[in-house]
């Protein structure tokens, strides 16, 4: 009983229950423990490579070129920041002496390009998202209350 009431919590606390009005625009919102992109009630997962951005932006040609960069550069970004955590790994665990260095350098400088476009992509995302709400409301603009 405890595990269940414990998973309910926690799944309770892992999301959100505002769902934003169909104006257009773009929103996240966080469902069962994961972001979610929501445009005019459909929903697309975030992930770790930006998720379908793309699809959302589709009507605003600006926005649509930031959020392939975005995805483009996550996908470039988050195996190449990987690679280089591993090789900072395996330097550091398993090789030593002047080998073992060379290999943490190598792995150091691949996660630093490889947080370098993650950085950017996000930017792009980011980009995107503000491209698309600025067209949105210029074409369909909120209501008022």
């Amino acid at each position: 009983m405890t595990v269940v009431l414990t998973v309910a919590l926690l799944q309770a606390a892992c999301s959100t229950t505002y769902q934003p009005r169909a104006t257009g625009q773009v929103g996240v919102v966080i469902h069962h423990a994961a972001p979610m992109y929501v445009k005019d009630g459909r929903e697309v997962p975030i992930g770790p490579f930006g998720g379908d951005l793309a699809s959302l932006m589709a009507d605003t040609p600006a926005a649509a070129m930031h959020a392939r960069k975005a995805n483009t550069q996550l996908y470039i970004g988050v195996p190449t920041y990987l690679t280089g955590v591993a090789g900072v790994i395996v330097g550091i665990a398993v090789l030593s002496g002047p080998v073992g260095w060379v290999v943490i350098g190598i792995g150091a400088a691949t996660a630093g390009t490889g947080l370098g476009f993650m950085g950017s992509g996000v930017t792009h995302a980011v980009d995107a998202v503000n491209i698309h709400n600025d067209a949105a409301t210029e074409i369909r603009p909120a209501p008022v209350r």
